[in-house]
């Protein structure tokens, strides 16, 4: 691994780090829209309206994207997978979206003197995201790595999904918040980009295959994506322009971000995909 890769690793992993070391903040009901912008919509309270719009068409584009490669897989697993990844994707996207953003104060106040730190619908879109990145992994290993190679790849990302799924269905039941938190989420499935990410770049180096360009294209436009999105939130931008009354948070960075990797996705990499020839 270069050495400006392990600097930018280690700046992910740090920035990560530091924002899970912080315990959330009880907040009280009648103050939950005074943090964050709200909508009154028929006496249901919408949060972050903007921002709900914005999940959801990602939560359905990613469906219509997984859709997709479903409908093209042919007899290739890699496209299989990654249509699991996706549809997975899309969901967790709709729980996400549902909980941090649209209706998180009916779901996480309404009624109650303090707020909730998470919900249900988050601990499911934490599985779902594992998950999905497993699979993700799956498909990626199906393209680009040998027969011989897959075997303990398989059990290994199988059991690291239970284990997560385990671990984060006790964590919400006895309120460990730092194991259910996006923090702790992107400092688990890391590895499992990273991985991606490495073979890719050494399945290029070895053959300086075109194809196998367009992955790397796929991943710099993830790692992107997710850098932006922790520089603009340690950057404090979003509470900057709410202030203001412009409604754009770090989470519509993540979102539009995720937006143009699923159009690449679907118009750059589909076409290329496909199984590793010592699979068939």
């Amino acid at each position: 691994m270069s050495r400006h890769l392990q600097k930018i690793l280690f700046l992910f992993v740090g920035l990560i780090f530091l924002s899970a070391c912080n315990e959330p903040i009880a907040i009280p009901s009648v103050s939950w829209c005074s943090t964050q912008p709200c909508l009154e919509f028929f006496g249901i309270t919408i949060s972050q309206p903007s921002s709900s719009i914005l999940v959801y068409v990602l939560a359905v584009y990613g469906l219509y994207v997984g859709f997709n490669y479903f409908k093209n897989r042919a007899a290739n697993k890699s496209k299989l997978y990654w249509s699991i990844s996706l549809v997975l994707g899309g969901l967790g996207a709709l729980a996400a979206g549902t909980s941090f953003q649209a209706f998180g104060y009916e779901i996480k106040c309404a009624g109650k003197e303090f707020c909730d730190a998470t919900s249900i619908y988050e601990i499911v879109y934490n599985i779902l995201t594992v998950w999905s990145a497993s699979f993700l992994f799956l498909a990626v290993r199906t393209s680009l790595l040998r027969k011989a190679s897959l075997k303990m790849l398989d059990i290994s990302l199988f059991l690291f999904g239970i284990a997560f799924t385990v671990l984060t269905i006790i964590a919400f039941r006895q309120h460990i918040y730092f194991l259910v938190s996006f923090e702790f989420l992107l400092l688990c499935i890391s590895p499992v980009y990273l991985g991606t990410f490495i073979i890719t770049g050494l399945r290029f180096a070895k053959s300086k295959d075109e194809e196998v360009k367009k992955y790397l294209y796929a991943w710099l436009i993830l790692i992107t994506t997710l850098l932006t999105y922790y520089l603009y939130l340690s950057m404090g931008l979003t509470e900057l322009l709410w202030e203001k009354g412009i409604w754009f948070s770090a989470n519509d960075v993540l979102h539009l971000g995720m937006m143009g990797w699923l159009f690449y996705l679907s118009n750059g990499l589909m076409g290329v995909v496909e199984d590793n020839k010592s699979l068939k």
